[in-house]
């Protein structure tokens, strides 16, 4: 049986994330010679599914590049002198296409594998599934088939990470009302998830379903990152398609807030809709993580009238309510209606030590997290799970203390710059033993550095 120090299960953004923290650390090298392991379904390492969505990025050119940085050179270190690199860097704060980003993460990834697969105690597992973690004294058995075989092995592990990605679960949409009545009750075969919509596949169906109609009408339920990412494909990607006044209408329960580098920033655009509970301690900025980024943040201002943009007629804003006929109306008269109510956590299946199903706290309800404020995955009890950590989209994290954020936030959390700075770091120093205290990690001793841009992407996925 193989036996590692870690595995990691999913070789996407999140899960590549800690061993890039660990790279900027100068503690990647001693963290693959104690033996590590990457199991991916796909057949590289680094894009996940970035690449495949046909929108800009909520994260800068110079977010996703430094990622790059470490104590000493490296065949990472190296890759800021390649042209796609060089093509991000060039965007600066400005924003840069996900495809572009995909491509980047995909070379980022090929190095890593490169890397890891150079030291004798590592390895990397592309076309592998992992199927489910049994508990064992010092750690785990992960069972996994071998894609092009169907071969199945079991590997062991002192250390388990989840970075499984995440879905819109369909079975979700039953359950959201809009004035006491349900989602798909109203909107039937009308009904599409952002996830669908925003590939290039799926706008291309919204396109056919609008093709031809004089005033086309889309209705957008949710108030989160993706939701607004939704709008502004569909009104700047959809190149046959002609909105009219409040063609789109965007359907929301939550606060739209928008970001601000600092106070005196909001003030100048005559932004107040703030207090001190919506500033970071750390970076000074305003609603640094529940706030709007980039393409996302100049649409909602636009519609909103903040900071002198120009108006945005074609987008209308609906405040929902308890009991919204007006809500009602505006979902009957759209062709097209997009849930856009956020992602859940994959998770793998787990069982104890004495073959029991591990029950975990994600699966008891629709907004709670699969790990804590340290990383670790919690059990439907909301304990910590020995060895078991959770990365990446919808995992639920929230930074707070000296990682920063605004002491109002509620909901996740979700950037690369975040998994792959502190959040990366609070794992790999739980595995290299470096940081830890009675009770877990020593979050006070984690990285306090902010990102120029803050590496974004901190979004909230709230359901509205």
């Amino acid at each position: 049986m193989d036996e590692f120090h870690l595995l990691i299960v999913g070789g996407g953004p999140g899960g590549i994330a800690p061993l890039l923290a660990a790279h900027r650390m100068g503690q990647l090298e001693d963290l693959l010679k104690k033996g590590v392991c990457v199991v991916e379904k796909t057949t590289v390492l680094g894009a996940g599914s970035i690449g495949g969505y046909a929108i800009n990025s909520d994260s800068s050119g110079r977010t996703f590049t430094d990622c790059l940085q470490s104590e000493k050179p490296t065949d990472i270190t190296r890759l800021a002198h390649h042209p796609l690199t060089q093509r991000l860097s060039a965007a600066g704060d400005g924003t840069v296409t996900l495809h572009d980003a995909g491509r980047f993460l995909g070379l980022v990834g090929e190095t890593l594998a490169t890397m890891i697969a150079r030291e004798p105690a590592s390895a990397v597992m592309t076309s592998h599934t992992a199927l489910k973690a049994a508990r064992i004294d010092q750690g785990w058995n992960v069972e996994v088939r071998d894609e092009a075989t169907g071969v199945r092995r079991v590997l062991r592990t002192r250390h388990l990470v989840l970075a499984t990605g995440a879905d819109q679960p369909i079975g979700r949409l039953s359950g959201e009302t809009i004035g006491h009545r349900s989602l798909t009750e109203l909107c039937g075969d009308r009904l599409i998830q952002s996830g669908d919509v925003l590939t290039t596949g799926g706008l291309a169906r919204v396109a056919d379903l609008l093709g031809g109609r004089a005033a086309p009408k889309v209705a957008i339920v949710g108030g989160s990152t993706s939701a607004a990412a939704v709008a502004h494909a569909l009104l700047h990607r959809l190149p046959t398609v002609t909105f009219g006044n409040a063609g789109i209408t965007l359907l929301h329960r939550r606060d739209l807030r928008i970001f601000y580098p600092d106070r005196e920033s909001a003030l100048h655009d005559h932004y107040d809709e703030w207090t001190e509970e919506d500033v970071c301690p750390v970076s000074g900025r305003v609603f640094r993580l529940a706030g709007f980024r980039l393409d996302s943040r100049e649409l909602i201002m636009q519609a909103r009238g903040i900071g002198g943009r120009p108006p945005e007629a074609r987008l209308h804003l609906h405040r929902l309510t308890s009991d919204d006929t007006q809500a009602h109306r505006i979902i009957n008269e759209a062709d097209v209606v997009v849930a856009a109510l956020g992602y859940r956590p994959r998770v793998l299946p787990l069982v104890a030590c004495d073959g029991t199903p591990i029950d975990l706290l994600v699966s008891t309800g629709p907004q709670q997290p699969l790990v804590d404020r340290q990383c670790r995955v919690l059990d439907a009890d909301g304990r910590p799970i020995a060895s078991l950590f959770g990365i990446g989209l919808a995992a639920g994290f929230v930074p707070s203390g000296a990682l920063g954020g605004e002491r109002s936030f509620r909901g996740q959390a979700n950037g690369l710059w975040l998994w792959q700075h502190d959040v990366g770091s609070l794992i790999v120093k739980a595995v290299l033993r470096t940081a830890k205290v009675r009770g877990g990690i020593n979050i006070s001793r984690a990285s306090t550095k902010i990102h120029e841009s803050d590496a974004i992407g901190l979004s909230a996925i709230s359901a509205l």
